[in-house]
């Protein structure tokens, strides 16, 4: 199976992006509706599948891909895949979203013999990577594609606990700061592995909401981190960091100023006007249409008004805008609804 241009398009994704880096005249905002565990739904790829299997992989990013004709297309190994190849363990149910297993970390002495991911040599890490492969081979020259490595608080998280990483900052920040190095180092591998394959890099790192760590342990404990890995990514790839921020963020705003970013998206939470007005001033914005309220229960009509909504405030970021949801849409919405959403952002420019 080929990705092919959606027929309500005029320009491919590649050729939208394009244009709007060159500051020519493009057909639609780009836009890029969060759907993970969805995918597997519509595609009628398992859940399994979806996560051990490159074929289906592949398959369902296209499937899913082909209905839609979205911005861009993701795939691991995001903080699943580098979680078990650093030891850790995920539960993949039936139906639903994997989570994770008994914590790996139990003592922090199981430091001292672990080791960074080598991207190269990980078995688990290989399957994302032959499925990048493949997604280049069948969908590279439309849409541009994208390896997610998730965040390095939230992977710390998955490894030792969420409650007891919490605990740990306050405690025991030095081994922390041992851990995260680690992780920031196996991500780095995992950029190196991206870069090999022409691939951009996605971020996500929910458990680093300052609601619930704070503005003070961010700064200590996500930020350096972070910037090492998006100034990082702008190195080996040539191409800037898709991060993605669960929660109210405003606290630290300043901080997600300074990364090398392809755009910043914002949980639907957040006043996108706000965020287009003042975060816009230094990274593009991305957001931030509410996944359940109104993409998984709204009527068409609410959902096309509040994509309208979400275009008009957040095109006035200054260095540029994509459209997306706030979070994850919840993989038992249905497949209409998106349609939906697609259909508000082609309508947009015939208002």
């Amino acid at each position: 199976m080929q990705t092919v241009k959606h027929p309500a398009d005029e320009m491919t994704p590649w050729e939208r992006k394009k244009a709007i880096d060159d500051g020519r005249d493009f057909d639609r905002y780009p836009a890029v509706p969060f759907m993970s565990e969805f995918k597997c739904y519509l595609s009628g790829v398992s859940i399994w599948d979806f996560w051990h299997l490159p074929e289906k992989m592949a398959e369902a990013e296209i499937c899913v891909f082909n209905r839609y004709g979205y911005d861009r297309i993701v795939t691991g190994p995001n903080t699943r895949g580098i979680t078990e190849a650093l030891g850790g363990t995920f539960i993949y149910p039936e139906k639903g979203v994997p989570y994770a297993g008994e914590p790996f970390l139990q003592s922090f002495e199981q430091l001292n013999v672990m080791e960074p991911v080598d991207a190269f040599k990980s078995e688990r890490i290989r399957t994302f990577a032959r499925a990048a492969e493949l997604l280049v081979e069948k969908a590279g020259e439309i849409v541009p594609i994208e390896a997610s490595i998730g965040g390095p608080f939230t992977i710390a998280a998955n490894l030792r606990g969420v409650e007891r990483l919490l605990r740990d900052c306050r405690k025991y920040p030095e081994e922390v700061l041992r851990l995260l190095r680690i992780i920031t180092d196996s991500q780095k591998s995992c950029i190196d592995m991206a870069a090999k394959y022409g691939l951009g890099i996605a971020m996500a790192d929910p458990v680093a909401n300052p609601a619930l760590i704070g503005p003070k342990m961010y700064e200590k404990f996500v930020f350096p981190f972070t910037k090492e890995l998006t100034d990082y990514t702008a190195e080996r790839t040539g191409r800037k960091v898709s991060l993605h921020m669960c929660g109210k963020t405003n606290s630290i705003w300043k901080y997600l100023a300074q990364y090398e970013l392809n755009e910043v998206s914002l949980d639907n939470i957040i006043n996108l006007r706000q965020a287009a007005e003042e975060l816009g001033k230094y990274v593009p914005v991305a957001g931030n249409v509410d996944p359940v309220e109104i993409v998984m229960n709204g009527s068409r009509e609410e959902i096309i008004e509040a994509v309208r909504s979400c275009i008009d405030a957040g095109k006035r970021a200054e260095k540029g805008f994509t459209l997306a949801t706030g979070c994850d849409i919840p993989e038992t919405t249905g497949p209409e609804q998106v349609d939906c959403f697609m259909e508000g952002v082609r309508s947009y420019r015939k208002i």
